[in-house]
């Protein structure tokens, strides 16, 4: 083998494509993208092609390692967004030098804290991570809540609930910075994300970010829920995700990446008539030093 590495800026973006199906041919979850969601993938989810990287052995390209930054208040943090290597080139070892490759510019770019996400099942992905000083930080969950889950929704009361577009909500501390990348207040934005927010004598009792499936005029389709963050106030977080998940309302509901946390959430949801899917990961980080 004659292994060298490029950016993935090096290839097409046709080239690129088809290296990131190889690559994730025969995975335990086979990414098989379109062109065209594949594209998108860099402009909505802010993965950038000249901070990520190709692996060739000669001219041909085998593996490849996506990622993006984005910065909050002076702390770059960094996503991998994928990584994999074409079948015929499993096994050899090459996922180590691979991620050294993909840390080395993160490093030139000044990047505090490394984040990914990996499927529980893929074992071998996670021990490879660990190897390479990444640290397991929560569970991810994906919980479905269909239907009508409570006729009538709960009392208000003496509460203030607010809707605001989720891009207001960035760098503004109403959230966490370290998080899974696709939750975040600066990428469900463009997925058409929400803000919720409930407060008590003006002050925030708790919060979450969701995006709604609907065409104006019909009836929403679906709600998704990226994160909540909460002080403990139970009331006040049930009243929260009844009104900002329409528990009254016909509907089909997920969460995405959702951090376990301290199960308060997560309880409330099961509680409330949500269930677990088939599909889990963790958030695995790594600080740069």
């Amino acid at each position: 083998m004659n292994i060298s590495y490029k950016l993935l800026s090096s290839l097409s973006f046709e080239e690129a494509h088809a290296l990131f199906n190889r690559g994730f041919e025969g995975y335990l979850i086979p990414m098989n993208l379109p062109f065209e969601p594949f594209v998108g993938r860099f402009g909505n989810e802010g993965l950038s092609p000249s901070l990520s990287i190709a692996m060739y052995d000669g001219v041909q390209p085998i593996g490849f390692v996506l990622q993006g930054i984005r910065e909050v208040k002076g702390q770059k943090i960094s996503w991998n967004g994928g990584t994999g290597i074409v079948p015929a080139y499993r096994g050899r070892k090459l996922g180590v030098s691979l991620l050294e490759q993909a840390e080395k510019l993160l490093r030139e770019n000044n990047v505090s804290v490394a984040t990914l996400e990996a499927i529980v099942e893929n074992k071998a992905a996670i021990t490879l991570y660990e190897k390479f000083g990444y640290q397991i930080k929560d569970d991810l969950l994906f919980l479905s809540g269909n239907g009508v889950l409570n006729n009538t929704l709960p009392i208000i009361g003496d509460y203030d609930l607010l809707r605001i577009p989720a891009f207001q909500t960035i760098d503004s501390g109403l959230f966490p910075t370290i998080i899974p990348w696709q939750t975040d207040a600066s990428i469900t934005p463009k997925m058409g994300g929400e803000a919720v927010i409930i407060k008590s004598n003006g002050s925030v009792q708790a919060a979450c970010l969701i995006r709604k499936r609907w065409i104006f005029e019909e009836k929403v389709e679906g709600i998704t829920l990226f994160q909540v963050t909460e002080n403990g106030n139970k009331e006040a977080l049930e009243i929260l995700l009844a009104y900002a998940l329409e528990y009254d309302q016909p509907i089909n509901r997920t969460t995405y990446n959702f951090l376990k946390g301290n199960g308060r959430v997560v309880s409330s949801l099961m509680t409330s008539g949500f269930e677990k899917t088939s599909i889990s990961q963790i958030f695995m980080t790594k600080i740069l030093e």
